[in-house]
This record gives C-alpha cells, sequence and structure tokens, in this order.
C-alpha cells in the first residue's frame, strides 16, 4: 500500500448544462453548484491523479456558467429531467452513488 492522503476543505462539485431558454439549441447554460465535505482520508491505493483547478483561468467574463446553490440546482435538474420527459429525449445518467453505508 502507498501512502494515504488526508484532505482538508473538500468539496463535491455538481454541474448541470442544458440548452438556452431562447431556442437557440446551440448554446447552452452550465449550472455549478459546490457541496463541502470537509475532510477526506484517502487510501494511497486508490488515487490514480490529482491535481489543483484553478477556477480564474480561462474565465473572461463572457463564460455561461452560473454558480447557485444545491437546492436551486436539484429543481433545475428536475426541471431539466421534465424537459426531457416531454421531448421523448432519453439520458443516461451515471449513478455516482456508492458507498452509502459509509456517510454517517
Amino acid at each position: 500500500q502507498f501512502s494515504n492522503m488526508v484532505l482538508e476543505d473538500t468539496s463535491e462539485r455538481r454541474m448541470l448544462v442544458v440548452p438556452r431558454d431562447d431556442g437557440n439549441s446551440d448554446e447552452t447554460i452550465c449550472y455549478q453548484a459546490d457541496i463541502k465535505l470537509g475532510l477526506y482520508i484517502v487510501r494511497g491505493d486508490s488515487v490514480v491523479l490529482m491535481g489543483e483547478v484553478d477556477d480564474d483561468v480561462g474565465l473572461d467574463g463572457n463564460e455561461k456558467i452560473r454558480i447557485v446553490s444545491l437546492e436551486e440546482l436539484e429543481q433545475l435538474e428536475e426541471e431539466e429531467q421534465k424537459r426531457k420527459e416531454e421531448k421523448g429525449e432519453t439520458s443516461e445518467q451515471i449513478d455516482w452513488e456508492f458507498d452509502l453505508d459509509l456517510v454517517v
């Protein structure tokens, strides 16, 4: 086993990309919410690659990323799911909810 890591002030970033409301299907809006997780201990053999993301790189004021609260993001996800159901679109959603028995 390799060295373990202790990460503090961790957060989960959830994102939702939806088409713009004005009918122009080529343009999209990205909604983002950060969920504070706190302290994490990661087993060294579970790590493949890690790096720091610089949030300021590439942002020139014209980006279509909107930071929202978790509640707003969940509401937007429900609205997008209803919109897709009405249009008959199917989306393959990946279920990342694993190891829930470890959550306190």
